[in-house]
């Protein structure tokens, strides 16, 4: 194996490896049960987008296979709507 293959794959390995660790505290650090499922459903959302991502990359010849980059704006836009709703679950748990 070449040495850029090589260094693909280790950096690939630690993004993905940096992905579980960030999705396992957010989970953790929830404090109340609505709040984690909630969070759970986010982020298994986000990784399953994410791996449609990829299937879309790599399956799809080019050029259409660079338009997957696109698709990382919708999961973009969207964090201050799940940051909104996390913040609402917060608020609804305390009052009860």
């Amino acid at each position: 194996m070449g040495t850029g293959l090589v260094l693909g794959i280790v950096g690939s390995s630690l993004g993905v490896m940096g992905g579980v660790i960030g999705t396992y505290f957010s989970i953790r650090n929830t404090k109340r049960p609505r709040e984690r499922s909630l969070m759970i459903r986010l982020a298994a959302m986000c990784w399953v987008w994410f791996a449609g991502m990829l299937v879309w990359m790599f399956l799809i010849p080019r050029p259409w296979n660079q338009a997957a980059m696109l698709f990382n704006l919708p999961i973009l836009f969207s964090i201050p709507r799940m940051n909104r709703r996390l913040a609402l679950a917060r608020a609804e748990d305390e009052a009860t």
